[in-house]
């Protein structure tokens, strides 16, 4: 047997309540380009995900030098949206490097991402001092960290 090598990362897939909203945000708001968009088989989406019912509709986007993979799903009926706290167990983010953090605060406000109780901040220890960072959230969908990059 084979030793498993691993050769690289190809996207991340986030699921989302607006593919609509979470496109135009990606594209027009941070220049991402929209690589493919279109329904799935939901038989072969129910054999990969093992969840009965699965009807997606799927996005590729790629800006930076990375895809995303934006998912809606349409069914099962009972399919819900999973909101934790960045303090929960499960969640996560997509950390995002910028130029100009006000810039990027100004494009988050446009389109309505929520930053509720969040503020951009100086980061004052570890291997990030120095830069300036915020979450948002895009609703429905997932959090994304905007960091500027002092040294690096």
């Amino acid at each position: 047997m084979a030793d498993l090598q691993l050769r690289g990362t190809f996207h991340t897939g986030l699921t989302v309540e607006s593919m609509d909203n979470t496109l135009k945000f990606l594209c027009e708001g941070l220049g991402y380009k929209l690589l493919s968009r279109a329904p799935r088989d939901p038989r072969n989406q129910e054999r990969v995900t093992g969840v009965p019912g699965a009807d997606v509709e799927v996005a590729y986007v790629e800006g930076a030098g990375y895809q995303l993979e934006i998912l809606e799903y349409k069914g099962p009926a009972d399919h819900k949206t999973f909101s934790p706290r960045p303090c929960d167990a499960g969640h996560w983010h997509l950390c995002l490097i910028v130029n100009d953090i006000n810039a990027a605060l100004d494009v988050a406000r446009k389109h309505g991402l929520q930053m509720d109780g969040r503020e951009v901040i100086t980061v004052d220890q570890g291997p990030n001092t120095g830069n300036q960072i915020f979450y948002a959230d895009i609703p429905g969908g997932f959090t994304i960290e905007f960091t500027t990059r002092v040294n690096g």
